[in-house]
């Protein structure tokens, strides 16, 4: 019933071939967002060999919202990149620290938090992710990470703090 339902349909399924050719041969790097009860999984994407974490995301909107309410911002880049522009109010935590010290943040449970790096798909996701599996359920990565909240032209400054 469907093969015949198809065969009707040759621009369908030109549509849907066009589509899935597309999609493989992108070879671009993904993100997944998912509920913050899901299951934080880490992935390959074989093309590119990065790794790809499925954390709750945050858009800029409802980060500059989360931000209003008291929420901490969590800069995860190495701390010289993070002296040469940060989130205005950012704390510096470098990924390799916080992910030692994820634990620490459960007791912030809280309190929201916002991670972010550079682009909001790699060092972000994976903070976020150490957070998570720490206990901390309202982590959340900004997804389109420092270069996206400058470039929307929010709130940045430099130096240490």
């Amino acid at each position: 019933m469907v093969v015949a339902y198809l065969q009707r349909q040759p621009k369908l399924i030109l549509g849907l071939l066009i589509v899935g050719l597309l999609v493989w041969m992108s070879g671009t790097q993904m993100t997944q967002t998912t509920p913050t009860s899901a299951p934080v999984t880490p992935f390959m994407v074989p093309e590119t060999k990065v790794k790809v974490f499925a954390v709750p995301e945050i858009s800029i909107i409802d980060a500059l919202a989360a931000i209003a309410r008291g929420a901490v911002v969590i800069d995860v880049r190495d701390r010289d990149v993070y002296e040469k522009g940060h989130i205005e109010g950012a704390v510096s935590v470098p990924l390799e620290e916080l992910k030692r010290q994820a634990g620490d943040y459960a007791a912030l449970d809280e309190q929201e938090l916002v991670i972010y790096c550079g682009e909001g798909s790699r060092l972000g996701p994976e903070g976020t992710r150490a957070l998570i599996e720490a206990g901390h359920s309202s982590a959340k990565n900004l997804a389109a990470g420092y270069s996206g909240w400058k470039a929307a032209g929010h709130p940045v400054t430099s130096g240490a703090k």
